[in-house]
């Protein structure tokens, strides 16, 4: 494997190259609307276990898994109709969904419960490579364990390039943050497990029933039904302390720690301090987070004071990200 790995672009040739990869049992960095994803064949125990081990991820976090449309995932679940009516509706796009399994997925994918996180995802790119596969992708985001998601090619290659042979560029992530996940185990008892672009309101006016939020999770020691529950996870080298929202605050002029806030203010121009957008847009602040801490953390900042969004719509996705990020 080389010093570093490549970056391919998306061309016909490219596609094919980073297929065959996949089929002879590596694992390829590429991207999706949420961020960059690290897919190997899901339904290959040894594929799913390079993936564990050039994250460091431990066994007890799942792998979502994604297919090319939902026709292609019925052979691999237990399709009930909560399934049918959200993929209906919010597929190909950033929605992943908890079902029962069947066999064929191994259980290394799932941290041995008999329950899947599954998906289809929207970026031409991943389709594309899907397309070119007569398997599905297992994929969690192409980054160390525990570090801050990648939403930029570059990003994969510098935290995991001397570790894997390729990966895809599709420019930016679109959203820039994970996806929903909501676990539909029991269709009568829908509920929210990971905030992300797809939103609780959203899902409930779907389905037609309140959607609880257990986004928790079920403690740090045990297999989690879905990926993103941790209570620290998210995390830059950098000390994260979180600011409220619209708390006012001034960085201190040091080299050492920044500020992050909301949007620009005409009367903040503090050193060391960023902004997430311009006039306060939500979708806008959750597709520049990530990117964003990325950037300072590589800079070599120690401290990250950040502000939390509103706690509405996507705003409650970001919020759960900076939580965990600044978990001890």
């Amino acid at each position: 494997m080389p010093a570093t790995c490549t970056i391919y672009q998306p061309t016909e040739g490219n596609l094919d190259t980073c297929a065959q990869l996949l089929r002879d049992g590596e694992v390829v960095g590429m991207p999706t609307e949420t961020v960059y994803g690290l897919a190997g064949n899901a339904l290959s125990e040894d594929s799913a276990r390079k993936i564990f081990r050039v994250k460091g991820r431990p066994l007890i976090d799942p792998l979502i898994v994604h297919f090319a449309d939902a026709d292609a995932a019925t052979a691999h679940i237990q399709m009930n109709t909560a399934v049918e009516t959200l993929a209906a509706k919010f597929w190909p796009g950033p929605l992943t969904m908890v079902v029962n399994k069947q066999a064929s997925i191994p259980d290394i994918v799932t941290a041995g419960l008999p329950s899947v996180a599954i998906r289809v995802p929207q970026h031409p790119v991943f389709r594309a490579v899907l397309q070119r596969l007569d398997f599905p992708l297992a994929a969690p985001s192409a980054n160390p364990f525990g570090y801050v998601s990648p939403t930029l090619a570059e990003h994969v290659q510098n935290t995991l390039g001397t570790r894997i042979p390729a990966v895809l560029d599709g420019g930016a992530c679109t959203f820039g943050l994970e996806s929903t996940i909501v676990d539909l185990r029991d269709p009568k008892q829908p509920a929210i497990l990971r905030h992300g672009p797809i939103t609780q309101e959203a899902l409930s006016e779907t389905l037609g029933c309140a959607v609880a939020d257990r986004t928790l999770g079920s403690g740090d020691d045990k297999a989690q039904a879905a990926p993103g529950q941790l209570m620290q996870h998210y995390s830059p080298r950098a000390k994260v302390q979180l600011i409220a929202h619209g708390e006012t605050f001034s960085a201190r002029p040091s080299s050492s720690s920044v500020a992050i806030i909301y949007n620009s203010q005409p009367d903040n121009t503090a050193a060391h301090t960023y902004w997430l957008s311009e006039d306060g847009n939500a979708d806008t602040i959750a597709h520049n987070l990530f990117e964003l801490i990325q950037r300072l953390d590589q800079q070599g900042y120690t401290e990250l004071h950040i502000e939390l969004s509103a706690e509405t719509g996507i705003g409650k996705a970001i919020n759960d990200r900076l939580r965990r990020a600044a978990a001890k």
